[in-house]
């Protein structure tokens, strides 16, 4: 006998509703992230938040918005009420925070919610108390203009809910970073943000958006980030991002907005840290505040219950547009490095002359920013025929005859090394028949540790890794040489054979054309092995076999995700470890003149293609503060 009736029924409303709840109240910062927006979106200036027991008790948002109708004070508990989507296409125009009509209805399923609202025009406010998602009193009461919206006990009606919550410290760090990212995106509207008695946040309204970033980061801080924009058929950009010289290990400090709503967007993430290309180490991030606009129907916000993702239409434009604008910014730093010669600069912080928000380079009473650690040199040493390493006479010398710090005759470089910064000295030339730039503009004291170039800028000390700079130099040709339709070959007397290893090999076979855009020509040899018939004609000199070794070692570590184009950039970063002057290796005044002046003809001199710092600059002032001089 068939059986009766069927096992799909509806939900109970009071479950359907906190299902619904669950998907946009994840935690007390949920609550604080939909109330806030609605007051944005009321146009307030002014947005208080009170806490009571981390949000769980007591979650108060007070604003001076335009306020509500009585009766729409009652119906935006409904659900999916909502006065800012009349029709399918609005959904494709979204210009508010807030759309769905969501918010609070599920904020009072699982509390007890009340709102008292009144607009500027009205004599008196509306009352309305809902408990657990019923309203239970409407009443007229006197209010000040706008509204505030008190929710209580927090989960109280789903209790396993709150055993998920973390410490109360935890959660109100949520809610700071909460506040904190939304005051970034409106500095027009005032945010104070209290636990009890304590004020947590207190961010009064401002015209200029980079008080606002002083405000929320610290002046330090804010003096380190460099301003940046761009424009594209896709959209605008703008804000501001950590130079070259500092980076975080995650990326929890980029803040990243579209069209004025804070998204967490793997796209956006991923062009920005695109656009440092060669200037970060793996696994290294910068901090940045990014601000998109693109038009409201080029992008999809309701692709997540939190409104927390978002799906642009154009995604390669936008993609491009950021890393463009990054690029060029941080190309722009690296042209601006001759302003460090007036400016406090440390290994944390670039230059504060290249950010365009005006504010001094040192705060009255600020500590130095020198990391005395930068000084851990060996004191001069006493050469054979007892002269100094720095002899007292090296002031008054020029550059181009400047000795190496080491009086004692130079050892040789292999002939290798010797051919690799070769090729620098030849396309200098003569020091005196150049425009200097900022490093050929150096005054060359010495070398340290056979492998760190000291010298002076106005009333600033500095120390070139002369392994970062070199390799920066070399990667730079190397790339721009493939850039302009493949790197120069230069072919062998006799092939020298390699063997790569199987999995290796196999990368090499799918890409041999490629590759030869990259200056090498390789012919199979049987099993894993290959015919090296040429190389790259700028490393001509290193050892053929070790370069291709270091291509497949390369090729292996990206992957088969990443066809050999697109790694193009990897691989010739480790052509250009692999052929760079080492730390170890003595250079004469020539080589070093030859150096500095190629890093003024080179795009982001101040990384290598690893994203290592390549030099460091050491303030007179901060110099005389360790010596106790001031």
């Amino acid at each position: 006998m068939a059986e009766s009736g069927g096992r799909v029924q509806l939900l109970p409303p009071e479950i359907a509703d906190k299902i619904a709840a669950g998907e946009v109240v994840e935690r007390p910062a949920s609550v604080v992230k939909e109330l806030v927006e609605n007051s944005l979106d009321a146009g307030a200036r002014h947005i208080r938040i009170e806490l009571e027991d981390a949000g769980i008790g007591l979650i108060a948002v007070v604003d001076d918005g335009e306020g509500m109708h009585p009766d729409d004070a009652v119906r935006a508990f409904a659900r999916h009420a909502t006065s800012k989507v009349a029709s399918v296409d609005d959904l494709f125009r979204i210009t508010t925070l807030g759309f769905r009509g969501e918010a609070l209805a599920s904020i009072a399923a699982v509390s007890t919610t009340t709102l008292v609202t009144r607009r500027p025009g009205d004599l008196g406010g509306t009352h309305v108390l809902v408990r657990g998602g019923r309203v239970e009193e409407i009443r007229t009461a006197g209010a000040p203009a706008g509204t505030r919206i008190e929710v209580v006990d927090l989960f109280a009606s789903v209790p396993a809910r709150r055993k998920f919550l973390k410490s109360a410290a935890t959660e109100v760090g949520h809610i700071t970073e909460l506040v904190t990212r939304t005051a970034l995106a409106w500095p027009s509207v005032a945010f104070l943000l209290r636990h009890g008695q304590r004020t947590l946040l207190d961010y009064p309204a401002v015209h200029d958006p980079a008080e606002r970033l002083v405000q929320v980061f610290g002046a330090e801080r804010a003096i380190a980030m460099l301003a940046f924009h761009g424009r594209a058929v896709a959209g605008t950009i703008r804000g501001w991002l950590t130079g070259s010289q500092l980076s975080v290990p995650s990326p929890r400090q980029i803040f990243t907005y579209v069209n004025g709503r804070y998204v967490r967007d793997k796209l956006v993430s991923h062009a920005l840290v695109a656009g440092y290309s060669t200037l970060l180490m793996h696994g290294r991030y910068p901090a940045a505040v990014v601000f998109i606009d693109v038009p409201p129907e080029e992008v999809d916000v309701n692709v997540h219950p939190a409104k927390s993702e978002v799906r642009f239409r154009r995604g390669g434009a936008v993609h491009d547009l950021i890393t463009r604008a990054v690029s060029e910014r941080l190309r722009s730093q690296t042209a601006a490095a001759p302003a460090a010669e007036t400016q406090p600069v440390s290994q944390a912080s670039e230059t504060a002359a290249q950010m365009t928000i005006a504010l001094p380079s040192r705060l009255p009473g600020a500590p130095p920013r020198f990391n005395s650690t930068l000084l851990m040199m060996d004191m001069p040493q006493q050469t054979p025929s007892g002269a100094s390493a720095f002899p007292p006479s090296a002031a008054t010398q020029s550059p181009a005859s400047l000795p190496h710090a080491h009086a004692a005759p130079a050892v040789p470089l292999p002939p290798s090394r010797v051919s690799v910064i070769e090729p620098l000295r030849r396309a200098v030339g003569a020091p005196s028949a150049q425009s200097a730039g900022f490093f050929g503009g150096l005054r060359v004291i010495g070398q340290a540790f056979e492998g760190y170039l000291i010298c002076e800028s106005g009333e600033s000390l500095v120390v070139i890794d002369q392994h970062a700079a070199h390799e920066r130099v070399t990667f730079e040709r190397l790339r721009h040489a493939y850039a302009d339709g493949g790197v120069a070959r230069q072919r062998l007397l006799v092939p020298a054979i390699v063997d790569v290893g199987a999995q290796a090999a196999a990368l090499l076979s799918e890409g041999l054309s490629a590759l030869e855009n990259i200056g090498f020509e390789l012919e199979p040899f049987g099993g894993s092995s290959f015919a090296i018939r040429a190389v790259p004609a700028l490393l001509s000199d290193a050892d053929p076999a070790g370069l291709v070794r270091d291509v497949a070692e390369e090729l292996t570590e990206v992957g088969r995700s990443r066809r050999i184009t697109e790694a193009a950039e990897a691989v010739l970063a480790r052509l250009a470890c692999h052929t760079a002057v080492r730390v170890g290796q003595t250079l004469g005044a020539d080589q070093i003149r030859a150096l500095l002046v190629a890093m003024d003809n080179v795009d982001f001199a101040g990384n290598c293609p690893h994203g290592r710092p390549a030099f460091i600059t050491l303030p007179r002032g901060d110099l005389e503060r360790l010596f106790k001089r001031v």
